[in-house]
């Protein structure tokens, strides 16, 4: 008697091993399988397994064929990434931030995508959505990390005025100080201050 059932399933690309090939019989013998142990099969569900049996009293025992199905699962591609390091506001989302790698060949959609200008906030979410080259046998795959991106400094540019004589009040000539964004320059002493 020949005993084999049908083996619980994998996942793509584990190969057949004894896990799977595992036939018993009554009497003893040698048990030849197709396909073979480190056979990797390819995704697929109820993928056929035989074994020949050659009892070793072939005089008194019959060969035996049995056969047994299997499925595959398709295999999940592993996504390597990390939160990227913080970045200060103004800086365009680039491959320093959106850098994920994945263990089979593929492509990668980010969102927020490239060239991005995220708001200053800590925590802020990239995604990847993974789509691989072997569709077949693989699933897509996605991930998340985390962004801090810093308050930016402005820039303010202000030359040291020219002399004044005493009395005269300090206005626009000498208070004319410029910033790199909008905003509200408050000089101290204010306009209108005598020197």
């Amino acid at each position: 008697m020949l005993l084999w059932n049908n083996p619980a399933d994998i996942t793509y690309p584990e190969s057949l091993s004894a896990t799977q090939l595992n036939a018993g019989a009554s009497v003893p013998g040698t048990f030849t399988y197709a396909p073979v142990s480190g056979t990797v099969l390819n995704a697929g569900n109820a993928q056929s397994l035989s074994v020949t049996f050659v009892p070793a009293d072939s005089a008194t025992y019959a060969t035996v064929v049995k056969n047994v199905t299997i499925n595959v699962l398709k295999g999940t591609p592993v996504i390597t990434w990390n939160n990227p390091a913080d970045i200060t506001y103004g800086t365009a989302l680039g491959g320093t931030q959106l850098n994920a790698t994945a263990n089979v060949p593929g492509a990668f959609t980010y969102t927020p995508p490239a060239t991005t200008v995220l708001n200053a906030g800590n925590g802020q979410t990239l995604s990847v959505n993974f789509v691989p080259t072997d569709t077949a046998n693989y699933n897509n795959a996605s991930q998340n990390v985390s962004i801090n991106v810093l308050k930016a400094t402005p820039t303010v540019t202000w030359n040291n005025p020219a002399d004044i004589v005493y009395g005269t009040a300090l206005g626009a000539t000498q208070l004319n100080a410029t910033a790199s964004v909008p905003g509200v320059l408050t000089y101290t002493p204010p306009a209108s201050h005598a020197c």
